[in-house]
């Protein structure tokens, strides 16, 4: 036993490389002739090849499942994939949702609309008339403007009045 630690110790490091590559079966060509050419006349090469054939499989198990995983994988991938058939698209699941409200929501959406058409397109679709109460106003408005006028005449109506109250009767004379 001593002896095979020394040989694997003694491995010819340059070679090291290409004996896994070699176990592996990735050397093609000339390389694998210059490997197998090589372990023939080199005993602690030939032992590290022997080593990793005993060594290296026990390190790299096969991970396989048992049948129980692959069972329950087949039954979980069908659920899903008739899930995915069956599946409804956002729009056709939200129709569904709102399916019982069809009718009420159409309906207080179109009077909402005809109220918002109505207000708002009253100052587009309004005739360019004056109302009769602004008429009658733009009628008093030119007589407001004349009111002080008005009131200088009362004060002169007034003056005549009182001249009259003062002065002694004509008749009476």
């Amino acid at each position: 036993m001593a002896q095979h630690d020394k040989a694997v110790a003694v491995a010819c490091t340059q070679w090291e490389e290409d004996l896994v590559l070699h176990y592996y079966g990735e050397l093609r060509g000339s390389e694998r002739t210059a490997v197998e050419d090589h372990v023939r006349g080199c005993e602690p090469c030939r032992f590290y090849l022997k080593e990793l054939e005993s060594i290296l499989p026990l390190t790299v198990k096969p991970d396989e499942p048992p049948q129980a995983f692959w069972d329950n994988y087949s039954r979980e991938m069908r659920r899903k994939l008739t899930e995915v058939k069956e599946r409804k698209s956002w729009w056709q699941s939200l129709a569904l949702f709102f399916q019982p409200w069809a009718i009420p929501v159409s309906a207080t959406a179109a009077v909402a609309v005809l109220a918002l058409t109505l207000t708002l397109g009253k100052g587009f679709w309004g005739s360019k008339e004056i109302p009769q109460d602004d008429q009658a106003f733009m009628e008093i408005l030119p007589a407001a403007e004349n009111l002080e006028f008005f009131k200088t005449m009362e004060v002169l109506d007034a003056m005549d009045f009182l001249e009259d109250m003062g002065s002694p009767v004509k008749g009476s004379a």
